[in-house]
């Protein structure tokens, strides 16, 4: 069975081919100016309309992400955009109305019909889903102080911390002020962020930085972190039905928009919208090619799935990692870090080579990648550096997790086979590292698997008797090994040895229980979701960080370890992007030493003092300018002869 995206995108398309000719002949050569709001909802459902329109022959520029409501809607006013996706309360509420919960959407759609009609602008149908503002909590939090509705929460919120958007907490129909003051509620402390950043208040409120957050209800952060939505007993807010608001013009000019905008009614599902905002928010990818990849799977549109993505600023990352955790959120740094571009995310078994085969631009990988252990650089007394990379920014700690996959598996002494990630990868470098700075006996055991479970299902299918990762805490394939009740075992006597000097990228560390808490199911003890994982282990730990393309002139001069010869087809980041991502990953600790580093992360040097005795040179003409003025001043003064 089709889902209502489908048939009305079907649908779309079929009348749209009837119409392709009247595109032509109706525009005056200008292209449909689509624009957007910068919630991620709102960039999904105009990068929808530009993909379609632009099917049907319609010339299209987007001017999505311009900013909030009354910025978006004036420049709809001017001209600026021929159209922008918009909720119907928040339509209502740009013109200082206010419905209530139960009014019907008919009647909130004619009546913004009614309003905007003077201003030359027009709406749509509804387009199927609803994303009314709210607030939450984490569940237990909900629970321990008793809060199931807004009323709940007003008796102790000024002892709470709130989290909001600064567009909210500006809106004076249906925003922060008006909503404290319909329930007599004031909150201890205001956390604002922007609105483009809106989704970082989830992690402040898995982190405990806040006690309440401002949430959308198509989030698809509400049921990952299994949040209590409280109840608007009330009715404060109305409902938020997403619609299209356009220009009347737009449809004189381009008659095949009226098509697609009647077709659309009712075609975005409240599910749909959910799966494709979690895609953007959650995972980091790009809306325009969430949007495009979709319609293309679907047969909607023509075109091969990847096709832009060759001229994409690519990150690579390995096969475990967290396209929800790590990954995701330095995917959504790196974007607004270059927000001109399209960043895209490309799993490798050697996030590093896909740096030198120049198929990913940047890397995140952990420290250990850049080594080759095996054997011993004579100039440093070191694992030999990998060639041609460079480390351009500090984004984590990566930590290494050993389990026993076999019973009796006490000590890494005891595995006569170790498995871990593919070859290249941080965790078969690490596991290199761990066997030689131990002198194990045990046989290296690399596998792979496209996805975190299915790599989690290659180590334990493995026939090894400990699996290796590296990666930091959270990481999904570490946890889906710890729910099936593999203990960890400990690396605890690293420092006995010298491998704090040979292998300075691995310091000791402590791992503990708690560290994964905020990563597992609730409603179990931390025994019963980790039963291997009852105390603190010793262990290893390091950085995590963003690698790109080294200098050439450092890849000529080298000669020792894999990929000697290779010659990189990238030139290194410049300054400003290392800055950049610097600024966005807003780490302050520096990059371990013994890892090579972009130019801009060298410090740099004060510049000396202009030197006392000037040159020669300076000093002739210091001398001639002085004589000049001398004999200008004796010209001026000089007694006048008589005649």
């Amino acid at each position: 069975m089709r889902s209502p995206l489908v048939n009305g995108i079907r649908s779309i398309l079929s009348s749209l081919a009837l119409v392709f000719i009247l595109v032509g002949c109706g525009s005056d050569g200008e292209p449909l100016q689509v624009g957007g709001k910068q919630s991620p909802e709102n960039r999904i459902v105009a990068e929808l309309v530009a993909e379609l329109a632009e099917a049907a022959g319609i010339p299209v520029q987007r001017r999505i992400g311009l900013g909030g409501s009354r910025l978006t809607l004036e420049a709809l006013k001017r001209g600026e955009i021929d159209l922008y996706p918009e909720y119907t309360g928040t339509g209502l509420a740009l013109l200082g109305l206010a419905q209530t919960l139960d009014a019907d959407p008919d009647a909130s759609i004619a009546l913004l019909r009614e309003r905007y009609a003077s201003l030359g602008l027009g709406w749509s149908e509804p387009l199927g889903f609803e994303n009314r503002p709210g607030l939450a909590m984490l569940r237990d939090r909900a629970l321990a102080l008793g809060i199931r509705s807004y009323s709940d929460l007003a008796r102790p919120a000024d002892r709470l911390a709130l989290g909001v958007d600064s567009e909210f907490r500006g809106r004076p129909i249906d925003g922060l002020a008006p909503l404290g003051r319909r329930y007599g509620m004031q909150f201890h402390r205001i956390l604002e962020i922007e609105p483009r950043d809106r989704s970082e208040l989830y992690g402040h409120l898995v982190d405990g930085a806040i006690d309440v957050a401002l949430v959308h209800s198509a989030d698809p952060q509400i049921e990952i972190f299994n949040l209590r939505v409280l109840e608007d007993d009330l009715e404060f807010f109305p409902r938020y039905d997403g619609a299209l608001v356009y220009r009347d013009a737009a449809l004189q000019r381009f008659p095949a928009l009226e098509d697609v905008l009647g077709r659309l009614a009712g075609a975005i599902g409240d599910p749909q919208m959910r799966g494709l905002s979690r895609r953007v928010t959650v995972r980091g990818e790009d809306p325009r090619e969430v949007v495009r990849a979709e319609l293309i799977r679907l047969g909607l549109i023509d075109g091969e799935i990847g096709e832009r993505d060759r001229q994409a600023l690519n990150l690579a990352v390995s096969l475990s990692a967290n396209a929800d955790g790590e990954a995701g959120t330095v995917l959504r740094q790196l974007r607004r870090s270059f927000p001109t571009s399209t960043v895209n995310l490309v799993r490798s078994s050697d996030p590093l080579g896909a740096i030198e085969d120049a198929s990913a631009r940047i890397a995140l990988v952990s420290a250990p990648a850049f080594f080759a252990p095996g054997s011993v650089d004579p100039a440093t007394g070191r694992p030999p550096v990998r060639p041609g990379i460079e480390a351009v920014a500090l984004v984590g700690t990566s930590f290494l997790q050993a389990f026993a996959l076999k019973p009796g598996i006490n000590r890494l002494e005891d595995a006569a086979v170790i498995a871990t990630g593919p070859r290249g990868s941080s965790g078969f470098r690490a596991a290199q590292s761990v066997i030689d700075g131990l002198q194990l006996t045990a046989a290296l055991r690399p596998v792979e698997g496209d996805t975190p479970g299915m790599l989690a299902d290659a180590l334990v299918g493995s026939g090894a008797d400990v699996a290796i990762l590296m990666q930091p805490v959270g990481n999904s394939t570490a946890l889906a090994l710890l729910q099936r009740g593999l203990p960890l075992i400990e690396v605890d006597n690293w420092v006995q040895r010298n491998n704090r000097i040979v292998f300075p990228y691995l310091q000791p560390a402590r791992l503990a229980p708690s560290d994964y808490e905020r990563f597992l199911p609730a409603g179990q003890a931390n025994g019963a979701r980790m039963p291997g994982f009852s105390r603190p282990v010793e262990t290893l730990v390091t950085q995590l960080v963003l690698a790109g393309p080294g200098s050439p002139d450092d890849v000529r001069l080298s000669t020792q370890g894999p990929g000697a010869s290779f010659v990189p087809r990238a030139l290194p980041l410049t300054d400003q992007a290392v800055e950049r991502i610097n600024a966005a990953t807003g780490r302050t600790e520096d990059i371990y030493p013994v890892l090579p580093q972009a130019r801009a992360l060298a410090p740099r040097l004060p510049q000396p003092p202009e030197p006392l005795n000037p040159s020669p040179a300076a000093s002739a003409l210091s001398v001639l300018a002085v004589a000049l003025l001398i004999w200008i001043a004796w010209l001026l003064l000089r007694p006048m002869r008589p005649d």
